[in-house]
């Protein structure tokens, strides 16, 4: 059994409005969300400060085979202190390597966050482990007093832009954990 799944799938046009005949399995929602996040190492992380301002900040990240992302941040930055009063927070994924003009490939997420607890820690670890090879040779330079800590944003929600198998339309979906 998969660890999640795609539920309440359908797609949408630019505006968001429902559109109708664009029928999706979850598998090819799986197949096309989970190229995307590997596509890029990188992405952007939204967050609302306590003033109500919106904030971004650009991070590595990995994820879990239950997708659960997870970054390393310093808990003073803005969008981590943003965090602690406020855990909504939306991801964006996308490769900076499509020429403009072709066809177009993203992910927005939707969920919550917070720094990880001892029992997420090692699911954390392992993912980082996997995704980048000098992982463990860059968290060796960091110094026992240093506060970088790991996050972890549990998706409820995903949104994919996949012109290049699917055309001129979104597909939103949530996540169900099993």
């Amino acid at each position: 059994m998969d660890p999640f799944r795609f539920i309440d799938i359908h797609a949408v046009d630019a505006t968001g409005a429902n559109l109708d005949g664009n029928e999706f399995s979850e598998e090819q929602v799986r197949q096309s969300a989970l190229r995307i996040l590997d596509s890029s190492p990188l992405c952007s992380i939204a967050t609302v400060t306590a003033q109500g301002r919106a904030h971004i900040n650009t991070a590595y990240f990995s994820y879990s085979e239950k997708l659960e992302l997870y970054f390393w941040s310093h808990p003073q930055s803005l969008h981590c202190r943003s965090l602690s009063n406020n855990a909504s927070m939306a991801v964006t994924v996308f490769s900076t390597q499509q020429p403009w003009g072709s066809p177009g490939q993203g992910v927005q997420l939707f969920g919550t966050c917070e720094a990880t607890s001892e029992s997420a820690a090692g699911e954390a670890e392992r993912s980082y482990r996997m995704r980048f090879e000098g992982y463990e040779n860059w968290k060796a330079t960091l110094k026992d007093d240093d506060l970088a800590r790991q996050y972890r944003f549990d998706v409820a929600a995903i949104r994919i832009l996949d012109e290049k198998n699917w055309g001129d339309v979104w597909v939103r979906a949530s996540v169900l954990r099993q």
